[in-house]
């Protein structure tokens, strides 16, 4: 069920969906940034709500500014109880 939502929701994400979070959470990104954030999403969920997580996040540090992998790992342990 918890599965069917997660995959309804990240059929109708948007960039724009992206941008919005973000900007609320006063995050700075570049658009390379909010590309690769909104294709891992699009196209990596499975990979994402696996246990591998950690080890999926990490080939990205690097691509990303340091404050928004921070947050990006910030929110997956917040909300990985979620999904178990």
């Amino acid at each position: 069920m918890k599965k069917n939502l997660i995959i309804s929701y990240v059929n109708k994400l948007t960039k724009q969906d992206i941008i919005n979070y973000l900007n609320k959470e006063n995050i700075e990104y570049t658009n390379d940034e909010l590309d690769l954030i909104y294709n891992a999403i699009k196209n990596d969920y499975e990979v994402i709500l696996s246990n591998d997580f950690d080890k999926y996040i990490t080939n990205y540090k690097f691509n990303l500014n340091e404050k928004l992998y921070n947050k990006i790992l910030e929110k997956y342990n917040e909300y990985k109880k979620f999904i178990e």
